[in-house]
């Protein structure tokens, strides 16, 4: 919306402000030079990391010695997403990471010592961090995300009452106003019955249970529904991005593999199950998403049901090129490795594992939950310092970077006119408004594109330098392993002091 009332879709307002969204195409292309300069070329490192004996010790009267693990993964998109989420919740992330890198990591590494197997004391540190950390992380966001969907208890079941009540309105003749024109409930049923089909189907070739199948595959749609409602309702009330969606999927997951478990179903249900939860925390994100699509086209004078058909068939030809894209990112980088950690997915692979196939380390995950049911009694946001644990410390670094740029633009706003929050505006709502621009606004408004571009940039050339993975297409300047740190950090660091200066120029009121 921020680029359509910035370029085809705006109205220019006299006198007012404008924002160009030649910054977000500045982000774009800023991170997309980096991320192949680092990825393909090789020409810097894209991750800065090392570990150092913090001296030895004699526990139970065995030897031991003691480590200490540090770095920095130089990322533009990651310091966009710092700055998106804001100082609080980055800082909330880097306390996990604090937690689980520079506390209990170093305790584990003493006390029984890097794993005999490593070649390296760096080997050893992410061994631990495989086997151990991150199960202390699934802990964690499992009680987080329960947590999460019992705090918001009243508003997701206000999100299914107004689903209910929708249904019931739409049941009615068409609206003759073309801006609340949608697409007839007859044919959205009709819909939902035709892709029930393909789900059961697939479900008969997973496990060769046709009852089976024909129950999960109705309780699936069901259950997407609810999800998709309480995922709507909240994206309109908060903004998609704090949707619950992996703590309604969490939750479902549970129960799934509880009814598989209780059926006598092991691990032949565990597909079933992960294949139950996909169909649901699409759905929810799905919905989110063209919730705050609805919503920018009514901003724009749009028909919704044109935006709902076209909504559809994005998602008919996207399906396939997903599916293509993830298995090519997961090939060139590994999907739950420490270049793509994967947090969601990892937990959501680890409750189906620990219920249907008794793999789950369950004493680290009792840690976790130990852990967060203490953040929670502190009154801390259990979600943010629980990805903290199970995240790579260097993925944590750049993120927290992010935050506390923006803490400084929001100190100079402040400082300049008051208070960063003086109106009860969301970032989102920022972006799509389009006249009566304040300089303030301006400047969190730039922000949002510059740091919107380094988010895309990235992970667009991540997909491409995927693909020249996968036809054998190597660039590479240096050999990998042997690459220079020190430009990464001066272009990365250059890329930090561009997102505190573009914004900021707005509120002080410098030109390019």
């Amino acid at each position: 919306a921020a680029v359509l009332t910035t370029t085809v879709g705006g109205k220019k307002a006299v006198g007012k402000p404008e924002v160009s969204a030649v910054w977000l195409l500045v982000g774009v292309f800023s991170a997309a030079l980096f991320k192949f300069g680092q990825l393909s070329l090789r020409i810097f490192k894209g991750m800065i990391e090392g570990v150092v004996s913090i001296g030895k010790y004699a526990i139970g009267g065995t030897p031991r010695e003691g480590w200490l693990y540090g770095g920095v993964a130089t990322s533009p998109a990651l310091l966009g997403v710092g700055w998106i989420i804001g100082p609080r919740i980055a800082s909330f992330v880097f306390v996990g990471g604090l937690l689980g890198w520079v506390i209990i990591l170093p305790l584990i590494a003493l006390v029984g010592g890097l794993p005999v197997e490593a070649k390296t004391p760096l080997d050893g540190i992410y061994m631990i961090w495989g086997n151990q950390i991150r199960y202390i992380g699934v802990g964690a966001m499992l009680v987080g995300g329960l947590w999460t969907i019992w705090t918001l208890r009243s508003n997701l079941a206000s999100g299914i009452h107004e689903a209910v009540l929708g249904m019931k309105k739409g049941a009615g003749a068409e609206s003759k106003k073309r801006t609340e024109r949608d697409i007839n409930l007859k044919t959205v049923f009709l819909l939902i019955g035709l892709i029930t089909i393909p789900i059961f189907l697939i479900y008969i070739w997973i496990s060769q249970m046709y009852v089976l199948s024909g129950f999960m595959a109705i309780y699936a749609v069901l259950f997407a529904f609810i999800a998709s409602a309480i995922a709507g309702y909240m994206a309109g009330l908060l903004g998609s991005s704090n949707n619950p969606i992996s703590g309604v999927t969490v939750a479902v997951l549970l129960v799934t593999s509880l009814i598989l478990f209780a059926a006598g179903i092991g691990v032949e249900g565990m597909a079933i199950a992960i294949l139950i939860a996909a169909v649901i925390c699409t759905g929810a994100a799905i919905s989110g998403d063209v919730l705050q699509s609805l919503a920018c086209g009514q901003m724009i004078g749009a028909t919704p049901k044109k935006q709902q058909i076209m909504e559809i068939i994005g998602v008919v030809f996207a399906a396939p090129v997903i599916a293509f894209v993830v298995q090519m990112l997961d090939n060139a980088f590994v999907i739950g490795s420490k270049d793509l950690p994967a947090p969601q997915s990892f937990l959501m692979a680890g409750i189906v594992k620990g219920i249907l196939g008794g793999e789950m380390l369950w004493p680290y995950v009792i840690v976790g939950a130990v852990l967060a049911f203490v953040l929670i009694l502190v009154g801390l946001p259990v979600l943010p310092v629980a990805i903290g644990i199970y995240l790579p410390f260097t993925l944590s670094i750049p993120i927290f970077t992010g935050g506390v740029i923006r803490h400084f633009t929001n100190k100079v706003i402040e400082k300049k006119y008051g208070s960063a929050e003086e109106e009860e505006i969301s970032d989102w709502e920022l972006a799509i408004k389009q006249t009566d621009i304040k300089p303030k606004e301006k400047a969190i408004r730039t922000g949002l594109l510059l740091t919107a571009g380094f988010v895309a940039g990235e992970a667009l050339m991540g997909v491409i330098i995927a693909a020249l993975y996968s036809l054998n297409i190597h660039i590479e300047l240096f050999p990998s392993g042997q690459e220079p740190w020190w430009p990464a950090l001066l272009v990365w660091g250059y890329l930090g002091a561009l997102l505190l200066y573009i914004p900021m120029r707005e509120i002080l009121g410098k030109k390019a």
